[in-house]
């Protein structure tokens, strides 16, 4: 009787175990799809303001695009 009580117990615990990988597992899909859209998107904004007819400036273009992905960041992280 204390077998099959200790093997429901460990089974549950098992369940539990793989139900909270899943979950991990779904959040830092969700964060990694987050950052993709920010740096996509900052990306795209900021070589937009890159001047047309000068040569574009890489260090300029880095800076803005760390600067869009902090400011999405830290609006993600106040709500």
């Amino acid at each position: 009787m204390t077998t099959i009580s200790a093997l429901v117990v460990a089974s549950a615990l098992m369940t539990v175990g793989c139900a909270n990988a899943f979950a991990r597992h779904d959040l830092f899909e969700r964060s990694d799809m987050r950052i993709g859209r920010a740096v996509s998107t900052a990306r795209l904004t900021c070589q937009e303001q890159q001047p047309k007819r000068a040569l574009p400036s890489a260090s300029e273009y880095e800076r803005c695009v760390l600067d869009k992905v902090q400011r999405a960041e830290s609006s993600l992280a106040r709500r």
